[in-house]
């Protein structure tokens, strides 16, 4: 039994997101029917993802692992896949590795971005990337307010109704606010993300980059516990999936 690691890019325009749905397809069974294809399997096997993106959201570095006992060398998975996979889904990295590694359960640190663009207008080439924000934002209030985030918390403010997740609990190593050009780059690193809880971040940061709310409001809403008193939920558009860190030890090649 060999236990396998991919790394996915993928543009979730248009998309119902990672996890399979019952009247439209998923990225998720485009990958196994791929891996599925490559394998000379007539049946799927589970593909597990490090996080299940919901619908219109991108990945640049999204990891994902499967079990098989079908041999195949690491080029073929990494070419076949890619060839039958559809355009807007691209295998990065294709390795076998630990048999212990899961893709979900042995991470270790996750890296999520989302993207503003500021300004009047629109982009053309860069539609569906990117939330479009046209009011003035105050950058300092917003990064200096999205600190109260960091360190372990109960994120119940920023927990989307119907998640999953057995504890609200979450630590965040890292939220940083940069400007890249004429976009503005929300960046949190933590050991794992509620459902929605980097958009509600965002929705509710800029509460305080309009005026609405006062710096320090960001940490009265994470003690308050109540999702309902936070900012709006940004659109799935302007999230992006990064990275995924492991434990290195898993991460060699097995034998």
């Amino acid at each position: 039994m060999t236990t396998w690691r991919l790394v996915l890019e993928y543009d979730g325009e248009g998309t119902c997101g990672w996890q399979r749905q019952p009247d439209r397809v998923s990225l998720q069974e485009h990958v196994e029917d791929a891996v599925a294809h490559v394998l000379g399997l007539d049946h799927r096997i589970a593909v597990i993802a490090s996080g299940r993106t919901d619908a219109g959201v991108h990945a640049l570095g999204q990891v994902c692992s499967f079990r098989t006992t079908v041999e195949r060398s690491a080029d073929n998975l990494f070419s076949g896949m890619n060839s039958h996979l559809p355009d807007h889904i691209a295998v990065l990295e294709a390795r076998p590795v630990q048999a212990a590694f899961h893709a979900q359960r042995s991470a270790t640190g996750k890296l999520y971005r989302y993207i503003i663009r500021q300004g009047p207008g629109k982009s053309a080439l860069r539609r569906g990337r990117h939330w479009s924000v046209r009011w003035p934002l105050d950058v300092e209030a917003m990064r200096v307010a999205l600190q109260a985030l960091v360190g372990a918390h109960d994120f119940t403010s920023f927990r989307a109704s119907g998640c999953s997740a057995n504890s609200p609990v979450r630590r965040v190593d890292r939220a940083d606010l940069r400007a890249v050009g004429d976009e503005l780059w929300f960046e949190l690193y933590g050991n794992g993300f509620l459902r929605h809880m980097v958009r509600n971040i965002v929705g509710s940061a800029l509460e305080v980059g309009r005026g609405r709310q006062p710096v320090g409001w960001m940490a009265e809403l994470r003690d308050a516990r109540d999702r309902r008193l936070g900012g709006r939920t940004a659109p799935g558009c302007g999230l992006y999936m990064v990275r995924v860190d492991y434990p290195a030890a898993l991460l060699s090649p097995p034998g």
